[in-house]
């Protein structure tokens, strides 16, 4: 029988003020993905270590219009306020692609998925960058936050990003505007080129984030909006493990933090195999985060590096799960978590259910 939202945060709510930490002392950073100022609200009611993943595009969503400066400032400011005195990580526009603005026209594609979206469309239309940016560091003046650039595809499009963010800050200090001069930029891990050149990245970025719903369908090639491929797209792929992997020891050498986000961020029955890859840091809608914490706080760190190790080992999905079964802290419901539609991936990244 499936248990009410209701009922298992009744079962979980001691949870809401103990820290997340393994049974053997090492601390689990569970902060939310949030879309909304109602989702920063039940982040903090839930208590989250801040917001991780904060989706700005809900608020362009809700507008007929761009949203100016001052109208985006507010709306920031105020999910900001709901988490204070903890970060927020400000997702810039991640739009194209699946998530179309109708106020934004773009040129039809063959193929979406492999289209304009992200860092790459806001390069290439500099006024609606800067607009965003001017609000997210004029918050930073009062508020601790950083900023985050989606569908990072390699150093150079990161670069540009960063560019485009002193160019603003040295905008403003003509103003005589206040920001946070150190204002922490990040860049998010979620195609097959970034996580290749990880390490580079991290050498220009203050920190990563691991978009991990988009880093499956990528390294897959399967459309996880697309109910037909939804048996093709699967997070226990040793492809995934062996990605993640690669990314979580290339931001260690450049001594850069990593925070991991999606679908397996907020999925228990795949916690123990991040906290064995190296996670310490994951962003979870704020629903799953007293559920996240149980497990991690029944958790060794040594049991799990051996369940990492054993499905770093392995070579099928078949085998990885076996390897999940198998983990020290079974979750419950496991088979129906293993078995998500596409459809229902999209609530791992905060703001909106399918």
């Amino acid at each position: 029988m499936r248990v009410s939202h209701h009922a298992r945060r009744n079962a979980l709510k001691d949870l809401i003020d103990v820290p997340a930490v393994t049974s053997d002392g090492v601390a689990i950073k569970l902060s939310a993905n949030v879309g909304k100022v109602a989702d920063a609200a039940m982040a903090a009611a839930f208590g989250a270590e801040g917001i991780g993943l904060y989706r700005t595009e809900f608020a362009f969503f809700a507008h007929a219009q761009f949203p100016t400066e001052e109208q985006q400032y507010q709306v920031y400011r105020t999910a900001a306020d709901h988490v204070r005195p903890s970060n927020v990580v400000l997702r810039t526009l991640d739009v194209g692609s699946d998530k179309l603005l109708p106020y934004f026209p773009l040129p039809a594609e063959a193929n979406p998925s492999l289209g304009r979206r992200g860092t790459r469309l806001l390069l290439g239309h500099p006024q609606i960058l800067r607009t965003q940016l001017r609000a997210i560091l004029r918050l930073s003046a009062t508020h601790p936050v950083s900023l985050l650039f989606p569908m990072i595809g390699g150093v150079e499009e990161f670069t540009a990003a960063r560019a485009a963010v002193e160019s603003v800050k040295e905008e403003l200090r003509r103003e005589g505007q206040s920001f946070d001069p150190r204002i922490p930029v990040g860049a998010m891990i979620e195609t097959p080129s970034a996580a290749v050149t990880a390490r580079w990245i991290a050498r220009e970025a203050d920190f990563l984030s691991i978009g991990s719903n988009d880093l499956v369908q990528y390294l897959l090639t399967t459309d996880r909006t697309s109910m037909e491929m939804a048996a093709y797209y699967e997070p226990l792929h040793p492809a995934v493990i062996q990605s993640l992997k690669f990314v979580l020891d290339a931001a260690a050498a450049e001594g850069k933090t990593v925070s991991l986000c999606g679908e397996i961020a907020g999925n228990p029955a795949y916690t123990a195999l991040l906290l064995g890859l190296g996670v310490t840091s994951l962003s979870v809608a704020p629903g799953e985060i007293l559920e996240i914490k149980r497990v991690v706080c029944s958790l060794s760190m040594a049991a799990a590096r051996q369940v990492a190790a054993r499905a770093l080992a392995a070579g099928t999905i078949l085998e990885v799960k076996a390897c999940i079964a198998g983990a020290p802290e079974p979750a419950p419901q496991r088979e129906e978590i293993f078995q998500r539609r596409a459809v229902q991936r999209w609530r791992g990244e905060g703001g909106a259910g399918p």
